[in-house]
């Protein structure tokens, strides 16, 4: 609360913080933006009260009212205290792949290794996975499968996600091949027609691979991507470093 909310009568009377907080819950859940005879509909309460807390509510910012008055949408102090609870319980990783992300304009995502399969720690919430389903159960079909496939992991995790495909020994040949040139895996339009993806191994501080970053972006951007593996490869081993990927 701000020193000026503090004082004067302007300020919530504390016999009405429950149906403040009934107030907020409400509006939290509509994001369209809730009416005042909503809300009112929606905690029980007298329309006149719920006009009089919403107006305090306005005041102090933890409201705000749409742009058109026809309803009313949460304030900026109820998102920077979101934002606080949120930076608080960030996992490790989050700033190595935020800064990927950043850096490179493209979908990167971060996976685990386990002995039959992939767990995915980090999916792009700006630009998610095209395919997970498939990506999760066929390893030819992705670049991060193709590095498991490359990986052997030895890890197990029975809860997660298992491969219902089972890769062709040729297949898997000619995948270890590449890597063997590369240092890295690529896959072109196995998942989305438009797609291409790069992934990057992390080794854990015993050498064994314990999962990968991965770099997606259409099939047109995708040559001039590969500019984008020493990052990758950087980010990679901060990852490891953090041993991000050792609580599972």
């Amino acid at each position: 609360m701000s020193g000026a909310g503090l004082a004067g009568d302007s300020r919530l009377p504390e016999k009405g913080l429950g149906l403040a907080l009934e107030i907020l819950e409400q509006v939290a859940r509509d994001d369209r933006g809730a009416s005042a005879a909503e809300i009112a509909r929606a905690v029980g309460a007298p329309r006149a009260t719920v006009y009089r807390v919403v107006n305090s509510l306005v005041r102090d910012e933890y409201l705000v009212r749409r742009p058109d008055f026809s309803g009313f949408l949460l304030g900026t102090r109820v998102l920077e205290l979101a934002a606080i609870v949120g930076a608080r319980t960030r996992p490790t990783h989050a700033a190595v792949v935020d800064r990927l992300r950043s850096e490179t304009g493209e979908a990167v995502h971060l996976f685990a290794f386990h002995g039959s399969g992939l767990l995915v720690l980090d999916e792009d919430p700006a630009q998610p996975l095209s395919d997970p389903d498939a990506l999760l159960a066929d390893p030819t079909r992705s670049a991060i499968g193709h590095l498991w496939l490359v990986a052997h992991p030895d890890r197990r995790l029975p809860r997660a996600p298992s491969w219902r495909v089972d890769a062709a020994s040729g297949d898997v040949r000619a995948i270890r091949e590449a890597y063997a040139v590369r240092g890295y895996t690529e896959q072109v339009a196995l998942l989305d027609s438009d797609r291409g993806c790069l992934a990057v191994p992390i080794h854990d501080d015993a050498a064994r691979p314990v999962g990968a970053v991965t770099l997606s972006t259409s099939i047109s951007r995708l040559s001039v991507a590969a500019r984008h593996v020493g990052a990758l490869r950087g980010a990679a081993q901060a990852l490891a470093l953090l041993g991000t990927l050792s609580d599972w």
